[in-house]
């Protein structure tokens, strides 16, 4: 292909990308038609100005883009956070009564705390969550570490005041979770709470954590189980201190 023959391809492409620039096409979609380099297009093209029309629908094109680009990215954390998730999850076997037993001690431990004093001993063992599945753990704990029966377990139900009527749905709730018999929910404890910031929509919206109210899961007559696992708890402290 001869120099000229070049030439002419290089110019009459030149007037395609002035022509397609001055209707207000973007560089992006002039490459496409042009097939010439955005730095060649920058200097064809550096002189030709955009009326204001022109200019928005770019504007627009340019945050449209944006918004496909972040919702895409967005998209693909979601499904490596999914993936990420999935693996964990089929990487947890059996738990072994060892795992479960360190498990049921550092819950309490979080949960509770430990006092100097002894009184929290006293008043034995006890633990409370909103959450059903420590609930669950907590229990599971007290029948295979603890060795308990049903019948030495009670527990407590703190409800926000304003859901007062829903009281027998949330009975029912906790005797699902639990697997206990709504007999063992006896008492419920209605409290006032007091909210730091005002509701804007006029409506009192209550998360979904606490929807249920807490649950307190009590031992009857466990004041020694207490004072054993704070002696767990107290293990685990100066197995840690000796482990520095």
């Amino acid at each position: 292909m001869s120099i000229d023959v070049i030439q002419q391809e290089k110019k009459e492409k030149r007037r395609q990308a002035i022509d397609l620039r001055r209707k207000g096409l973007s560089y992006s979609e002039i490459k496409k038609r042009v097939n010439a380099p955005k730095a060649t297009l920058s200097y064809w093209l550096k002189d030709i100005k955009l009326s204001k029309r022109q200019s928005n629908r770019l504007k627009k094109k340019q945050i449209e883009a944006i918004r496909v680009g972040s919702k895409k990215k967005t998209e693909q954390i979601k499904k490596m956070n999914e993936e990420i998730r999935n693996q964990a999850m089929v990487s947890v076997k059996d738990i072994s009564k060892k795992e479960l037993w360190l498990m049921g001690v550092m819950l309490y431990w979080r949960e509770r705390g430990l006092n100097e004093n002894d009184s929290d001993s006293r008043k034995g063992v006890r633990f409370t969550s909103s959450d059903s599945h420590l609930i669950k753990l907590f229990l599971k704990w007290l029948f295979e570490v603890g060795e308990l029966r049903k019948e030495e377990i009670s527990f407590d139900i703190f409800l926000e005041k304003s859901r007062e009527r829903k009281r027998a749905k949330v009975i029912n709730y906790w005797s699902e979770e639990t697997g206990f018999n709504k007999e063992y929910f006896p008492r419920v404890y209605l409290q006032k709470i007091k909210r730091k910031k005002p509701i804007k929509d006029g409506g009192r919206k209550t998360s979904k954590k606490t929807e249920n109210g807490l649950l307190r899961v009590r031992v009857k007559e466990s004041s020694m189980l207490a004072r054993q696992i704070a002696g767990w708890i107290e293990g685990v402290k100066l197995n840690l201190k000796n482990n520095k």
